[in-house]
């Protein structure tokens, strides 16, 4: 079971840290992170880790040259423990102040609800498909919410159902959340750019 979850906090946030996507690969054992560089006033990016969501780890760092444009940098934490891992960037400006973007949760735990989700990057139709090996006890409800977390979608389908087709020609371009919850348990949970 994967689940992904963006976590607020009570740091200060400002428009110049880059939104970040964190998507775990269960082929590879890997959490797969990845964000675009645009604000020339950051000089590094730390990409941090946390079991608790309070005491954070520097797991790897970016540093930015300054005379290039918009560049999209991707990493791959190859140590990601079972259970809950919260990932975060955090910004070093020019002027050597830390900028903390919000941090997203990645559950990873047994393949008992396994869903995947293509195409990726999303285009006009979104496609889960369950591959689990338990059985589906309850309605399953799929929500898609906008990185605020207003839900734009929802969409019922019974426990039965492996396949789960959703139009999303709807929405504008920008990072969702997908969740997959099934009586009243998020059990699976994942990011997507559209």
């Amino acid at each position: 079971m994967i689940v992904l979850l963006s976590i607020e906090s009570n740091l200060f946030f400002t428009n110049t840290v880059p939104e970040f996507t964190a998507v775990y690969d269960g082929r590879k054992n890997v959490v797969n992170i990845k964000w675009q560089h645009k604000d020339r006033g950051i000089k590094s990016n730390i990409i941090q880790r946390s079991s608790d969501n309070a005491t954070w780890s520097d797991i790897a760092l970016q540093t930015i040259n300054q005379n290039t444009g918009t560049k999209t940098y991707v990493y791959a934490d190859k140590q990601p423990a079972p259970g809950d891992n919260y990932y975060r960037l955090k910004c070093i400006t020019v002027e050597e102040k830390a900028e903390y973007s919000l941090g997203i949760m990645v559950i990873i735990a047994s393949a008992k609800y396994n869903w995947v989700m293509y195409p990726v990057p999303v285009t006009d139709m979104l496609t889960l498909q369950y591959k689990g090996a338990e059985i589906i006890k309850g309605v399953i409800t799929v929500l898609i919410q906008n990185s605020s977390g207003k839900i734009i979608t929802r969409v019922r389908s019974a426990s039965l159902t492996s396949i789960i087709r959703i139009p999303v020609n709807n929405l504008g371009r920008g990072i969702y959340d997908v969740r997959i919850i099934v009586e009243d348990d998020i059990i699976w949970n994942q990011r997507f750019i559209k």
